[in-house]
């Protein structure tokens, strides 16, 4: 059985996530940041080289990075759900968002929070994040224009790399970390959220990892 190591306010929530959109058995162990330092407990680093989340064990194998636990479950565990045919145009858009989610669309994001929590005050600093802002949100809207989800027609694994950046940008992970990210002003990326949260997978790990 996989077992799926998940830290509070973490990107282990896109584990779990995904784990019930493709129905698998694991197991999942929490763990709790402590709440001084903010930094992973020792039940963590046990498991972790890096001490971070997401970590799976698996077949006697340990995964860590949200991505590659994301690639790793689909490729060996999905069956062919959640990512495009290889020789489809929506797999190119697959792996661009697979990859951009934690490239691209995140740098703002972790500007932003890090920012906030830095109370940093600097107008070029703010003018880039916002320009970061501006260049990715307004080209996740235009794709999600021409697609209910970021690789086409289909939810895919790429969607969970992406909604878990916006839902970390809105508040909705957590609320005491909400940026200044405008996604209000994209009409598509409003819409967007609100699909992906209608899904019975994500209710259920939003309920896992409450």
């Amino acid at each position: 059985m996989i077992t799926i190591h998940h830290l509070n306010m973490s990107r282990s929530e896109r584990i779990v996530w995904l784990a019930e959109e493709l129905g698998l058995r694991y197991e999942l162990i929490n763990h709790q940041r402590d709440p001084q330092t903010f930094r992973a407990p020792a039940s963590l680093w046990a498991v972790s080289p890096l001490g971070k989340a997401p970590v799976i064990q698996d077949n006697g194998k340990t995964i860590c990075e949200s991505g590659a636990v994301v690639e790793y479950l689909i490729e060996r565990h999905g069956h062919g759900k959640l990512k495009p045919k290889p020789d489809s145009d929506e797999y190119i858009a697959y792996l661009h968002w697979m990859h951009a989610a934690e490239s691209t669309l995140m740098v703002p994001i972790t500007m932003d929070l890090l920012g906030k929590i830095l109370q940093v005050d600097v107008p070029a600093y703010k003018m880039f994040r916002d320009g970061e802002y501006k260049t990715t949100l307004e080209f996740l809207d235009i794709t999600l224009a021409k697609s209910p989800y970021v690789a086409g027609e289909n939810f895919t694994g790429a969607d969970v790399m992406v909604a878990y950046d916006l839902h970390l940008a809105n508040g909705t992970s957590f609320p005491a970390l909400k940026s200044t990210a405008p996604l209000e002003s994209y009409p598509n990326i409003v819409a967007y959220m609100k699909r992906v949260e209608a899904r019975p997978a994500y209710q259920k790990m939003r309920q896992l990892c409450a």
